[in-house]
């Protein structure tokens, strides 16, 4: 595996360090970071097309040395829910099929 080719910048009053090859975004903040703040963020870092998710981990497998957010970049075939309703094709156990089976009760 190669080295991360972090870009550190200064956006919307936050340190960021972003490796667009891997497609993940390193936010440091002092815990009053919005939602809004985040999202806007995420488009100055990738654009207003991008879609990101943040992962939160299984206790045992978190790890928190710092006041940071991470968010991931999500390719174009990637997963994830939509709150507009499109329904996904996958067809095993995945957020995917859980998300459609929830919103298909929710439309009838």
């Amino acid at each position: 595996m190669t080295e991360p080719d972090f870009i550190e910048e200064r956006l919307f009053g936050f340190d960021t360090m972003r490796d667009d090859r891997l497609g993940h975004l390193m936010v440091r903040h002092d815990g009053t970071i919005t939602w809004d703040q985040l999202a806007a963020i995420k488009t100055a870092a990738w654009g207003p097309d991008a879609r990101a998710i943040e992962v939160y981990p299984a206790d045992a497998k978190i790890i928190n040395h710092a006041p940071i957010r991470h968010l991931w970049r999500l390719g174009e075939s990637d997963f994830c829910p939509d709150l507009s309703g499109i329904d996904s094709n996958a067809s095993e156990d995945s957020l995917a099929v859980r998300h459609a089976f929830a919103w298909k009760g929710a439309r009838t």
